[in-house]
């Protein structure tokens, strides 16, 4: 009864996160992009533009709590893995369906407007950043030295302790502290946790790589504050990434001295640790989207004494499926700013990114075909 409630109320909270970050993106996007859609920055605060925004938050809130709830209680009702990522799929599913429908009520208000149809539009891109000289990028590559320790310190102290497990010993408790899970011993078994754990590293090394390579675009209006603001903003997010790497591999390595039987932890203790990790990492990820903004937005700099009055190009002509997925392949750069929340996304324009959405799309059916056949 317990697993089935923490696994619940995990599920209820992170969908919870989901919700606040749909909400909070609306607020942190650039100045000139709402729900998606690139605007006159004065019309942003135009009636229909805010009534707009209002009804989205209204829908996420009235929609999304409620599906939040129902899909919580099946999990609790059904324990069954393919229950709970069923579950995670179907809200995401609503919360961009959410999104969509107010994204192309956006879009028509724009060309109702005939908003950028009739300026002269322009780009503006710090085509010098990838190269980092002279920039103030924190390198972020010699912490992740720190997650290789790790799991080298794992993979030894397992290879020392496999001579004293049994052969078949167990994996994954429940709430009560009793084993529910076993395994037989092997070489294979024994680094299953390090080969989670080096997943884990690449996964944020990649990451992390996106966030200092990906295309900057900067206003055209403060294109030097701009810039400045931009530079923090990656910085931040730099420090976040490696902190949060951090902080997993521990959680990591307590599961493998558990697992390997060289530390006994309380399991509602690290049941309740685990989910308190978890949700912080979601609670802070709001702040600094909140606090920073899109590309640095939100962030104080002081302002260029060079302002320029011009208008940014029209671009949503590259952005597919409600302005989610970015697809020009005259653009060579394979990393982009999200068009809609804060992260960074792949230019599936490219040969890379085509390849980066396809794996995307067999992992999600892979990890579907692998929770229906397991209890």
């Amino acid at each position: 009864m317990q697993d089935e409630l923490m696994l619940s109320l995990f599920s209820f909270i992170f969908m919870i996160i989901l919700i606040a970050c749909q909400v909070v993106s609306l607020y942190v996007s650039r100045k000139d992009i709402y729900l998606g859609i690139r605007i006159p920055q004065d019309e942003r605060k135009s009636s229909e533009v805010k009534a707009i925004g209002k009804s989205y938050v209204r829908a996420n809130f009235i929609i999304g709590v409620p599906t939040a709830i129902i899909l919580s209680y099946l999990v609790y009702k059904f324990m069954y893995t393919f229950v709970y990522t069923a579950s995670i799929f179907v809200f995401i599913f609503i919360d961009f369906i959410i999104y969509y429908f107010y994204n192309r009520k956006m879009a028509e208000l724009k060309r109702e407007k005939g908003w950028l149809k009739t300026k002269k539009q322009i780009v503006v891109i710090d085509t010098s950043f990838s190269k980092l000289n002279g920039e103030k990028i924190i390198s972020g590559s010699k912490w992740f030295a720190i997650s290789i320790i790790f799991i080298i310190v794992c993979i030894i102290i397992n290879i020392k302790q496999y001579p004293s497990l049994p052969k078949v010993y167990p994996t994954h408790w429940a709430m009560n502290g009793k084993p529910n899970g076993y395994t037989y011993k092997s070489y294979m078994s024994i680094f299953s946790v390090p080969i989670q754990q080096v997943v884990l590293t690449v996964i944020m090394f990649i990451s992390y790589k996106m966030i200092v390579w990906s295309k900057r675009e900067i206003d055209a209006k403060n294109p030097e504050e701009s810039k400045n603001k931009n530079i923090k903003c990656r910085n931040i997010w730099i420090m976040y990434t490696v902190l949060v790497t951090f902080v997993m591999q521990i959680i990591f390595m307590i599961e493998d001295f558990q697992v390997m039987q060289i530390v006994k932890v309380n399991t509602v203790f690290i049941t309740i640790f685990v989910l308190a990790i978890s949700f912080g990492i979601g609670i802070v990820s709001i702040i600094i989207a909140i606090k920073v903004g899109q590309g640095g937005s939100r962030l104080k700099e002081k302002p260029s004494d060079k302002n320029f009055e011009t208008n940014v190009r029209d671009d949503d002509k590259y952005w597919k499926l409600g302005n989610t997925i970015y697809y020009n392949k005259n653009d060579p750069s394979i990393f982009i700013e999200k068009r809609f929340g804060i992260g960074w996304t792949v230019n599936a324009g490219t040969k890379i990114g085509m390849l980066f959405y396809i794996a995307t799309v067999a992992i999600i059916i892979v990890a579907i075909a692998m929770s229906i056949f397991e209890k």
